[in-house]
């Protein structure tokens, strides 16, 4: 992950989202992490049970980078018990509450299903089928609602009206950010709490996302804006850009 600054900036302050969620089943092998200034990872976790790397770069920099590397294997599959209540991720949250109405009118869906695991199938496939992904039309503050009346951009905008649907049928449901093999970058997909179970979907690709898939979580929230890979502060009056490239390679 790197920052790029247009002008030197000092005393940044940083909080970074970069390190697999533990909670997800995942066994961290060995890690090397190299950060720009002075850092603690994986000590403290914020109200969702992600790691953090928090720290600051006190210096002038107009470059500031990340650079993660990690073997990693699953943990024998056990039953997922959720680290939050519930009821959390059935509230209207800040990038998905929409006037219930007009999800309704979106909809094109039979009232009645057999079970909470085909209603979510069906509403991930609504979403693939109905939206259109394209690159920077949408920013990271895009609501549902905004979605609703123009249903384009990118995996964060689908995830976020699956998580929309799923809560208007009152299935408590999760943003989650992290890679997925194939990305390049860091991707972002959805997981209903179905039966007591997290159960995992990307509407971006109309598909599960099972244990055993090759994507790994960093964070999880209400919605993006809970969970951001970068966020922070620092002193200098500047414009940046963000970018991230990320690599997952099953071992052989």
């Amino acid at each position: 992950m790197t920052l790029a600054f247009n002008a030197p900036v000092r005393h940044h302050q940083f909080m970074l989202r970069l390190l697999p969620r533990i909670a997800s089943g995942i066994v961290v092998q060995s890690q090397q992490l190299m950060v720009t200034g002075e850092h603690d990872a994986g000590r403290f976790y914020d109200g969702f049970s992600n790691r953090l790397i928090c720290g600051q770069a006190i210096e002038a920099h107009r470059d500031f980078h990340v650079s993660y590397q990690a073997k990693l294997k699953r943990a024998t599959p056990t039953k997922q018990s959720s680290d939050m209540l519930t009821a959390v991720y059935l509230a209207p949250s800040k990038l998905t509450q929409c006037d219930a109405k007009r999800l309704s009118s979106w909809l094109e869906l039979p009232s009645i299903y057999d079970n909470g695991m085909a209603l979510a199938q069906a509403l991930s496939h609504l979403v693939y089928q109905r939206m259109t992904y394209s690159t920077g039309t949408t920013h990271t503050e895009h609501t549902v609602s905004e979605l609703i009346d123009n249903p384009v951009g990118v995996c964060q905008d689908y995830a976020h009206l699956l998580i929309a649907l799923l809560r208007y049928y009152l299935i408590p449901a999760r943003y989650v950010a992290g890679i997925a093999q194939g990305e390049g970058q860091s991707h972002a997909w959805v997981e209903a709490w179905i039966d007591g179970l997290w159960i995992g979907l990307d509407p971006t690709h109309d598909c599960w996302v099972h244990d055993k898939d090759p994507y790994i979580a960093f964070a999880v929230g209400r919605d993006f804006s809970d969970c951001p890979l970068n966020s922070g502060a620092f002193s200098g009056n500047v414009t940046h850009t963000l970018s991230i490239q990320a690599q997952l390679t099953p071992s052989s």
